[in-house]
């Protein structure tokens, strides 16, 4: 049997969905979280693991000692590995573009965020909300609707990983910040629950930690 060590700060953010198709996928692994809260551990802080990761970045997941890095590249890795990819090779191309699509809406809110200058960061989370959210989950909305899935799935007849990330990007920061946003999209909010009702998901999402990101 494989091992697995996922590698990242105690924080959901960027290695979530590597979490998520863990979880769905039943596989056991080693869910490590870096703090800066215990010098004298050596190999327990980030800058002491940095120059040893292969981008200088984490995530970072060991499979048997062998480091992958990337947090994209691992999902994808896994979700192959285990099951929750495409049905084929265009069908994986969607995903990866669904996926892509996700990602750069999280990166959107994240640089807003995180905007030093307070105007800027106004104005920034303002094209967010009205401009980038919709037109994203409008995208999003007619893919899954198009799919015809009773479950709301974006592709084919079951959960893919890029259903469990799309899940992430909503759940866990869009519908934070305004909790009607899935009333205009009743597809979405079909696939939201239906993540929810995965047993493995619904386990995760009870037991995993509370953080900040």
């Amino acid at each position: 049997m494989p091992t697995y060590k996922l590698t990242y700060f105690n924080a959901r953010a960027r290695a979530e969905l590597c979490r998520f198709v863990f979880a769905q996928a039943g596989v056991e692994y080693e869910d490590y979280r870096i703090t800066d809260a215990s010098p004298g551990n050596p190999g327990t802080t980030w800058p002491e693991l940095k120059p040893k990761t292969p981008f200088g970045k984490i995530p970072v997941l060991e499979v048997d000692g062998e480091m992958l890095g990337g947090s994209t590249g691992i999902a994808r890795f896994l979700a192959e590995r285990f099951g929750l990819a495409g049905s084929n090779d265009i069908e994986n191309a969607k995903i990866w573009g669904a996926i892509d699509a996700a990602n750069d809406l999280w990166e959107k809110m994240v640089r807003a965020n995180f905007e030093k200058d307070e105007k800027r960061k106004e104005e920034m989370m303002k094209t967010f909300r009205e401009t980038a959210v919709p037109q994203a989950l409008k995208y999003f909305e007619q893919l899954a609707s198009s799919n015809g899935a009773p479950e709301g799935w974006l592709f084919g007849t079951k959960v893919t990983y890029a259903d469990l990330e799309l899940y992430i990007v909503v759940a866990d920061y869009l519908l934070k910040q305004v909790p009607t946003l899935l009333d205009s999209y009743p597809t979405l909010a079909k696939l939201k629950t239906s993540v929810e009702q995965l047993p493995n998901i619904a386990k995760w999402l009870k037991e995993r930690p509370e953080t900040q990101y």
